[in-house]
């Protein structure tokens, strides 16, 4: 059973820089519960260290007579470290971190309405998912990006699929509006048909086979057309043992709101996956591990090109999407002739705060960044 404290406490007045993080917290004796749970708490302990007070709130809290929100901020009694978390009532926070990560409730009537008063009240940074379309065309409106992308087109009708089908082994469709990898149908191409593979909510993928593309079409179809899809060219991909996997660059403005470059690491699929989703069972490791992949590379070259374009991305997204941006999670796929292809740009990188085989000073880091650049902000604000 789910709960949290039924009354909202007045937050007594502090001097402190106030940060919001806006998720969608559940609490049982306070603590956050959920795989975000772990994520929310380490947001708040960081706040502290960095001398300021963040709250995490749910949207649907937000009083927008009072200009007030009703949330969770950690304990203000007992011994260190503090590890609960208390509900209370406060003003606004000049400065919100937008970290809800369910897309459904992300698109509700209750939460669009919520965030365009808080866009008006405050500064929202990560605000929004992106379209995978949209994110496309922006990065193909820069020369310099144009020739890392994949082929990519709206999925407007069969004529679209069998298009692609010819000129390609593999293909992809892809929700514009999807996440961990749910929805996503790969399509390949052999002497006996074509084989497609959806992968579902449960992770599990279904098979199906056809003799031609037109089979595949109505067998999709009301999936595919019901809501807007891309497709996508499937890129022959190294793989580690046998297992695909993709280059995860997490870029973050630091306290000065440069972008910074603070975690680069291999993504690997789990057996039988197409994609590398950490939270569909990949594994994460150091990019050392490209020395392990089956087939020879140069590491060095990649390591520059993977560099170069996660310097450029950055601002190419921010200045297409007109949103104001604090980190971005970029995927990228090394093909077996070594060349770097740009995946998908993600505007909620998930992030966890343990590592077993990583920096656990990069792990700090990528919470410290967003807190950091949320104080620049609302030193701005308040100027």
């Amino acid at each position: 059973m789910q709960t949290s404290l039924l009354l909202c406490s007045e937050v007594r007045p502090l001097r402190l820089p106030k940060i919001g993080v806006m998720a969608r917290p559940r609490v049982l004796d306070g603590v956050f519960q959920g795989k975000q749970g772990p994520v929310l708490h380490r947001y708040l302990e960081v706040a502290k260290r960095e001398g300021a007070l963040a709250c995490v709130f749910d949207p649907a809290t937000v009083d927008v007579v009072r200009h007030r929100v009703c949330g969770f901020v950690l304990e203000s009694v007992g011994q260190p470290p503090q590890s609960r978390v208390e509900k209370v009532e406060l003003g606004v926070p000049p400065v919100i971190y937008d970290q809800i990560v369910s897309r459904r409730y992300e698109r509700s009537e209750t939460c669009q309405k919520m965030r365009d008063y808080l866009q008006q009240a405050a500064v929202v940074f990560n605000g929004g998912y992106f379209n995978k379309w949209e994110v496309t065309s922006w990065l193909e409106s820069d020369p310099r990006l144009r020739t890392f992308l994949p082929r990519t087109a709206l999925l407007t009708g069969p004529q679209v699929l069998h298009e692609f089908a010819k000129h390609h082994q593999t293909i992809f469709i892809k929700p514009i509006h999807g996440s961990l990898g749910v929805g996503i149908i790969r399509i390949s191409r052999n002497q006996n048909g074509f084989y497609a593979s959806l992968r579902t909510k449960r992770g599990l993928a279904e098979e199906f086979h056809a003799d031609g593309m037109k089979g595949i079409y109505r067998r999709y179809r009301a999936r595919i057309m019901g809501s807007p899809h891309i497709v996508q060219e499937g890129v022959p991909l190294v793989q580690w043992g046998q297992r695909p996997f993709d280059v995860r660059v997490l870029m973050q403005k630091d306290r000065s709101g440069v972008w910074k470059r603070t975690k680069v690491y291999m993504r690997i699929a789990a057996e039988g996956e197409f994609i590398s989703n950490l939270t569909t069972g990949g594994e994460a490791c150091s990019l050392a591990a490209l020395s392990e992949v089956d087939r020879p590379l140069k590491p060095a070259r990649i390591r520059r090109q993977i560099h170069t374009l996660a310097a450029l991305i950055p601002a190419v997204v921010e200045d297409g999407s007109q949103r104001l941006l604090g980190e971005l999670g970029i995927d990228l796929g090394i093909a077996e002739d070594g060349r770097i292809y740009i995946i998908e740009v993600n505007s909620k990188p998930w992030k966890t705060p343990v590592t077993l085989h990583g920096s656990s000073e990069l792990v700090d880091l990528s919470f410290l960044r967003p807190i950091r650049f949320a104080l620049r902000l609302a030193g701005t604000r308040q100027a």
